[in-house]
């Protein structure tokens, strides 16, 4: 067998269930191309042999399709020099080489980088006994040997050349060429930033500073003079003295607090004459922004402190890592890189983990400057929560750059990256009952992965824990704790739910009044007020999903509340698909207008200053200002009743409600089948549901489903910890 191309780079768009067209034609490209006129016999009809039709069958179920399967046929017998023969169709080391390319094509798409050796090996024996192979003809060191001599020139030789192989490995991960470069360069980005020399500046001064931030012109908070806590201060002193800093802890810790801090002292010091903030997504930036501007605005007499009063245009101008980066979406490209980077000092990043791998390598790189002329940007703090989702791209850089190894001894590595972990919450009053118990169930959930015993989500191991309250039934519920209703979530029940959170948050009279009214834009001020209410009202409360699609997704819910609201509000959609007090959000970023994925808006009839007609129109906060869009111009917008989970990182909300999906039975067994509903529900996006409170969540679904996220961490395979490790211990 012989490879043309890297399996890697084959269709980089997400794994679908292909259609029978698009199955059919994958093998008839297939059957034409590589098989004898014998094997065309056998499989130019239905049939393939059995075991392969049991490995497609198993492929299938974890959602690998036809058209890949058959695209990784085509890609094993690319440039052979004679036609593939029935037999070899059904040897164990084409089953192998199969099973293994799919495997690792899932788990890149899925998020890794890298597959451990151990764990594929493992999934490929499990595959070929269910293919009907006996366990007794394995050799597992063969395999690894078949699919790391298949090297990237089309040869599969026992006589490895000098080029690049598509599979590589490194301390027993499997990698694809382009993951194992981008990994490699990753950590060489690491060590430069972290060995770069900066200024020293002595403890004193910048306890001095300190202390003028704290005590002389504090920042104030709750109406009383800000405090920061030591591990606080150290964060701040760890970004001043290193050039690469991260900073992580769960909700309300106070790391909003730190990067306020973290401005000032910069500035004060000399250190931020050209800082930025930002985030990986508009609406994560905008947040940082108000958050940020508001700390400033609370100091008193700012008008007199004129470095505070110049981070306030910094903060305005809060943006994307995309946009920070110059993006450029039709050629997926960057503008900024070494030979032409970034012109900032500091840059103060917050949700660091969103930031992928490839986005990571993008900044790195653009922060280093190659310039004679130009300075490299001298500090870089990431501020996240580790325990939170990870990126929707490659990698988990935040989680292997905070999380302990968990080795000791020989094995045992020192991070190289200065972190610090905030642990005490502040957001929380003693009186908050509610916020504590949000946090408390999400302390629980955190615990899984030492001890997993689900049941301690109900049952609270100790009288400081938090559980979940279980409910008989929607009136019960109460609105400030974490309430649980167990369920099959049919569409006769999400639709009792949709009209009963629709009664509960819809039918606020001033809500509907101000989304019906007409707004003149001509004199902005006179609109603030009825604006700031609508935008502010929609940002209490949001319903949460795991996906998109299916009957249990935000497509679903959506369309179930805006119905309610259309016949109960005799909505006008003559004139077009949207209506007044529609709530919207942005799916894809958007730079021309400068709209980025994961933005809010409000449909409302805005009057034109031509015409003098009222015209239906998006409106959005975007850079501190209020801007309006003609729903044609925006061509990536749905309704923003309902969010993913992955959506909502980045916003907050006083209430919100997580739909489970379904758990559907397996008719073989008549049991809960758990297998396709792990890979969408985890321990990770049920910790990020909750945080995204502040006064309740109601969650709806199934027992099992709840159980089986909350101990189902999310696998994501990288090898970047393994090269910290290695390097320290070189």
């Amino acid at each position: 067998m012989s490879i043309s191309k890297d399996f890697s780079e084959v269709k980089q768009q997400p794994i679908l269930q292909s259609d029978w067209t698009s199955f059919g034609a994958t093998r008839s490209k297939f059957i034409n191309e590589f098989a004898d006129e014998t094997l065309k016999k056998h499989i130019a009809h239905p049939a393939l042999p059995e075991s392969l039709l049991l490995l497609k069958q198993q492929f299938t179920e974890i959602q690998i399709g036809s058209e890949y399967f058959f695209q990784a046929m085509n890609f094993l017998c690319q440039g052979k020099e004679s036609t593939i023969k029935e037999n070899e169709l059904k040897s164990i080391s084409f089953h192998v080489l199969l099973s293994g390319f799919l495997l690792m094509r899932r788990a890149v798409n899925s998020g890794s980088t890298c597959m451990p050796w151990t764990e594929l090996r493992t999934q490929i024996s499990k595959m070929l006994i269910n293919s009907g192979f006996s366990e007794k003809f394995f050799s597992h060191e063969n395999w690894k040997n078949w699919l790391l001599t298949i090297s990237s020139n089309g040869e599969q030789s026992k006589h490895q050349s000098t080029e690049q192989p598509v599979i590589i490995e490194n301390n027993s991960l499997l990698y694809f060429d382009k993951f194992w470069k981008r990994e490699i360069q990753l950590m060489s980005l690491l060590s430069n930033r972290l060995n770069m020399n900066l200024n020293i500046i002595e403890r004193p001064v910048i306890e001095n500073v300190l202390k003028n931030v704290l005590e002389v012109n504090p920042v104030l908070f709750r109406g009383k003079p800000l405090v920061l806590a030591e591990e606080q201060k150290e964060a701040v002193l760890q970004a001043i003295t290193s050039p690469l800093s991260i900073v992580t802890g769960g909700p309300g810790t106070g790391k909003t607090s730190v990067a306020l801090t973290i401005l000032r002292v910069h500035k004060m010091l000399g250190l931020a004459e050209r800082p930025a903030l930002v985030a990986p997504t508009g609406r994560a930036a905008n947040r940082m922004s108000e958050s940020v501007i508001n700390g400033l605005n609370s100091i008193k007499d700012l008008n007199k402190l004129k470095h505070d009063t110049e981070l306030l245009k910094f903060a305005a101008d809060a943006k994307t890592l995309h946009r920070l980066l110059g993006y450029h979406p039709n050629r997926h490209s960057f503008r900024h890189h070494e030979y032409d980077p970034l012109e900032h000092d500091l840059l103060i990043i917050d949700e660091g983990s969103m930031i992928d791998q490839e986005l990571m390598v993008r900044l790195l790189r653009a922060s280093n400057s190659k310039l004679p002329y130009l300075l490299p940007v001298q500090r870089i703090v990431i501020l996240g929560d580790s325990q939170q989702l990870p990126s929707v791209g490659n990698g988990a850089v935040l989680m292997e750059l905070t999380e302990d190894s968990g080795q000791s001894g020989a094995d045992s590595y020192e991070n190289p990256v200065p972190v610090v972990k905030l642990v005490k919450n502040y957001r929380q009053k003693i009186s908050d009952t509610a916020g504590r118990n949000i946090l408390g169930v999400a302390s629980i959930v955190n615990e899984m992965g030492i001890n997993p015993c689900p049941e301690l989500l109900f049952e609270a191991e100790s009288p400081d824990s938090e559980a979940i309250l279980r409910l008989k039934s929607l009136e019960d519920a109460v609105m400030e704790n974490v309430m649980f209703l167990n369920q099959e979530n049919n569409f006769n029940q999400l639709k009792d739910f949709g009209q009963w959170w629709y009664d509960k948050f819809f039918k606020d009279e001033k809500f509907i009044q101000l989304a019906q009214k007409g707004y003149s834009f001509e004199v902005p001020e006179s609109i603030e007020n009825d604006l700031d209410y609508l935008f502010n009202y929609l940002k209490r409360f949001r319903i949460l999903t795991a996906t998109q699609v299916f009957s249990t997704g935000a497509k679903a819910l959506n369309k179930i509340i805006r119905d309610l609201w259309l016949m109960e509000n005799e909505a006008n959609l003559l004139n077009s698909e949207h209506f007044p007090g529609e709530p919207v959000i942005v799916t894809e970023n958007n730079y021309r207008l400068r709209l980025f994925n994961g933005d809010q808006g409000i449909f409302l009839n805005c009057l034109n200053s031509e015409t003098k007609k009222l015209e239906l129109k998006a409106v959005f906060e975007v850079e501190g200002k209020v801007k309006t869009f003609y729903g044609h111009q925006l061509h990536h917008l749905q309704p923003a009743y309902a969010t993913t989970v992955h959506k909502s990182q980045g916003s907050e909300f006083d209430h919100l409600a997580l739909i489970l999906p379904e758990l559907s039975i397996d008719p073989k067994i008549g049991k809960p089948e758990t297998g396709r509903m792990q890979h969408i529900m985890s321990r990770e996006m049920l910790y990020t549901a909750l945080t995204r409170a502040k006064k309740s969540v109601l969650i709806l679904g199934k027992k099992a489903v709840l159980e089986t996220a909350a101990v189902n961490k999310e696998k994501r395979y990288s090898g970047l910890r393994s090269l910290i490790r290695s390097k320290k211990h070189n």
